[in-house]
């Protein structure tokens, strides 16, 4: 059997058969295809990705994978980024802003090191009371009890929650949070004092947040503490709560068992969190030029990515993408639960229809070779909501 002839063979091929053969006219659907090709490569852009698609189909074949992602590096035009696995991504250089409009305030020092303004407090405080207010309301509707007591906040940061929770009189609120989680995703390299001077600042800014907050009938005592290793005492809570921190505890599993031991026997636990695998689940070190891109691409990919379109920021997006983020999927949740001994009562999902114009079978696929556990409900789930309560003896 003769090998099939490349593409080179086929146009001499071609060329052997006019001599032979006498001329016809093209079908009329042919000159119509190829006169909207020639108009098609007229535009600059529309050259330059075919050229670069030819490019990449005549190259030799390389050798290992370092040097293939640096052949496709080298081959990508301005505006598209292929993976290592070949798949083009075109770029929306406006994405980030759209996904999460204050993002350069997280890669600019002097941004970072200001402390908020006292309107930023009060709007964070009104904020605070929304989201407290909803939270008792699908406590007492689904488990059929307060929030309130002794309650736990996990990663307090200004203290505002923590103060919305102490409204209860008689309450006692105790506010964890870790100010090593802040240290990593500022700009810069961090150093060792840096943790230090994290707590002391935040110590002033919980105490301007106090007065913005107001009287409160309850108490409430602020604690450097990481959930997975806790110092508090076991069983002695009657809730744990936390807003948009689960997603940044690098242990979940740890985290809930931990939980489990500090509830009270019949002591209930709220959370509510942005999971990794939403739009907006890469936050604003790590929402790429593209919908999803911090799931599409591997570890290898992300790291190529920010330190070829973003190097400034690239070792701070980094940090926060390996340390501060985890991979938690819906079903991890549900498992993990499970396994700390709790009983799940409610698992509320926000799907955000939005979203939906921009899925298709092969985002899909891309996010599920790198998480193989997630889903489609975890790619459209914006906001997700937990309730679990620690069983009676």
């Amino acid at each position: 059997m003769q090998p099939r002839p490349g593409r080179r063979d086929r146009v001499c091929f071609t060329m052997m058969e006019q001599r032979s053969v006498p001329p016809r006219r093209p079908h009329p659907l042919k000159q119509l295809a190829r006169a909207g090709i020639r108009r098609g490569l007229q535009n600059a852009r529309l050259r330059a990705v075919v050229a670069a698609e030819l490019k990449r189909i005549d190259a030799p074949p390389v050798a290992d994978s370092a040097d293939r992602a640096g052949a496709i590096a080298a081959s990508a035009p301005d505006g598209l980024f292929i993976d290592r696995h070949g798949a083009r991504h075109p770029l929306d250089p406006h994405i980030r802003d759209r996904l999460k409009p204050s993002w350069r305030v997280m890669v600019d020092p002097e941004s970072v090191g200001r402390p908020p303004t006292d309107e930023a407090l009060r709007q964070r405080a009104r904020n605070a009371e929304r989201v407290v207010a909803e939270a008792r309301r699908l406590v007492e509707s689904v488990a059929g009890t307060a929030l309130t007591g002794r309650v736990l906040e996990i990663g307090c940061y200004d203290g505002s929650v923590a103060y919305q929770l102490a409204r209860d009189p008689g309450s006692v609120v105790v506010a964890t949070d870790l100010a090593r989680y802040y240290v990593v995703q500022r700009p810069g390299q961090p150093q060792e004092t840096d943790i230090a001077r994290q707590q002391d600042w935040l110590a002033a800014l919980r105490e301007r947040a106090r007065a913005v907050a107001g009287p409160t009938g309850g108490t409430v005592a602020f604690l450097e503490d990481d959930i997975t290793a806790s110092s508090l005492e076991a069983a002695t809570f009657d809730a744990i709560v936390s807003f948009e921190v689960l997603e940044h505890v690098q242990r979940p599993q740890a985290a809930l068992s931990a939980m489990a031991k500090l509830l009270r026997p019949g002591g209930v636990m709220y959370h509510d969190y942005n999971p990794f695998f939403s739009a907006i689940g890469g936050h604003s070190l790590c929402t790429l030029d593209f919908p999803w891109g911090h799931a599409r691409l591997d570890d290898a990919d992300f790291e190529r990515y920010v330190r070829e379109r973003r190097p400034a920021e690239a070792d701070q997006a980094l940090r926060f993408y390996r340390e501060n983020l985890n991979r938690l999927t819906l079903g991890d949740l549900r498992t993990n639960i499970a396994a700390a001994g709790l009983e799940l009562m409610a698992l509320l999902p926000w799907h955000d229809r939005a979203r939906v114009p921009c899925l298709d079978a092969d985002l899909v696929a891309e996010v599920r070779r790198n998480y193989p556990r997630a889903t489609v409900d975890d790619i459209l789930a914006t906001f997700v909501a937990v309730i679990s309560r620690r069983p009676e003896d």
